[in-house]
């Protein structure tokens, strides 16, 4: 079955790469947009016992709100206390307390609570009625209603955090991948020594990571979907894609040396397609095990991670024989890194494979060490919800956070 796809590819191989590209045309437009498709939280569902309360409290008590938002107010020359610091706290918050989703605001004023020891630092609790996840749409409104004030203005809370973690998850998202591009075309160009050679996995790791975004924007228009799946799907899609078509490429020049183009890319989808097929088989089961879980932060992993595994093992067994077919004998072309020719049963690597087999515990031992060692500060990792301590310190939220944490103690909200 595999040989057969494989001589498919190859016979269509013009009409196989323009329909991949004509995925990646309309997934282009779908991309920009699914970072606003996507949600942040997703750490909860209704059922268990924290959310049934928080529903009771919202439903029973009228000043209750799971969204809420703190603005806190920092002076060095004046103290909560001062008719002036309260004065141009409440002007500060003026037209964002209009704004329609403000159900309660609960000032310093009010509550001398929320003042700190030395009275130079205090915080506004202002109530939205949209959950904490959407409240973090109302934050440009806030911000564009904010006014003009001596005091410094810290804006943290639920809806400034959510908000942070959607704007730094796509910036992490970027540097990321200017970061790996380069690292994984260095070290396919140093495994190939060609230019041509390397560019083939990374032109088709690209292109099957365009498709996956493209569909989790349809995905997304039907179930909720985590912000944090767009570095899950451009990191794993990347690195398996390439890892697939560094497999098949790797066999596909060995097979050049000893039968045509059209048979060298057959025999490569039977035989590394093949194996291809079920190591992605396997990694696809293993993934959509999280698709039964009630938390949305969880099933958005499987969903994204299933459909980065599926992308990338069909573009390994269509797109990637159709470029192999393009590209032929001129696989190996601009080359950088002058090729030594030699047999099967020489070279490094088969000298370590007959080492390593004659000498088992020698090998065994050491190596289990290593992942132990590797494996054990694990055993000291906490686990639990995200917090504004995810954050780089520069963010916001996360330094109002802190505020919060020094003046007043940690949980003080």
């Amino acid at each position: 079955m595999f040989y057969r796809l494989g001589r498919f590819a190859y016979t269509h191989r013009w009409l196989v790469i323009a329909a991949w590209l004509l995925c990646c045309v309309v997934s282009a437009p779908l991309i920009l947009r699914l970072p606003s498709a996507l949600e942040v939280g997703g750490f909860s569902n209704p059922d268990i016992e924290a959310a049934q309360a928080r529903a009771l409290l919202e439903e029973q008590v009228p000043a209750f709100s799971a969204s809420v938002l703190v603005a806190i107010f920092e002076s060095d020359t004046l103290t909560a206390t001062d008719p002036t610091f309260a004065i141009q706290a409440q002007a500060a918050l003026a037209d964002v307390v209009r704004l329609p989703e403000v159900t309660g605001v609960v000032s310093f004023v009010d509550n001398p609570r929320q003042i700190s020891a030395d009275g130079r630092t205090a915080y506004t609790l202002i109530r939205l009625a949209p959950s904490p996840e959407e409240s973090q749409r109302l934050m440009s409104d806030v911000r564009e209603r904010l006014g003009d004030t001596d005091l410094k203005v810290t804006l943290a809370g639920a809806p400034a955090f959510y908000e942070d973690v959607e704007r730094i998850s796509e910036q992490d998202l970027r540097r990321a991948e200017t970061i790996a591009i380069p690292f994984a075309l260095l070290a396919l160009l140093l495994v190939f020594g060609s230019v041509v050679g390397a560019l083939v996995p990374l032109v088709v790791g690209g292109l099957s990571v365009a498709a996956v975004l493209g569909l989790l924007f349809v995905v997304a228009g039907v179930v909720d979907m985590s912000i944090f799946v767009l570095n899950l799907t451009t990191m794993l899609g990347l690195g398996l894609a390439i890892d697939y078509s560094l497999f098949m490429t790797s066999r596909f020049r060995e097979e050049l040396r000893h039968r045509p183009v059209p048979e060298a890319v057959a025999v490569t989808a039977g035989t590394a397609g093949r194996a291809v097929f079920f190591s992605g088989l396997t990694v696809l089961v293993g993934l959509s095990g999280l698709v039964m879980f009630d938390f949305m932060f969880l099933r958005s992993v499987g969903i994204a991670g299933a459909l980065v595994v599926l992308v990338a093992v069909v573009g390994a067994l269509t797109l990637l024989p159709a470029v192999l077919g393009v590209v032929g004998t001129r696989i190996d072309r601009l080359r950088i890194i002058p090729e030594h020719p030699q047999r099967a049963d020489s070279g490094f690597w088969h000298g370590l494979a007959n080492w390593v087999m004659a000498h088992p515990w020698l090998t065994l031992l050491p190596t289990l060490a290593l992942l132990i060692a590797l494996g054990l500060p694990f055993l000291n990792v906490k686990v639990s919800s995200p917090d504004a301590t995810i954050l780089p310190l520069r963010v916001e939220s996360r330094q109002g956070f802190e505020t919060l944490r020094r003046e007043f103690g940690s949980g003080e909200i």
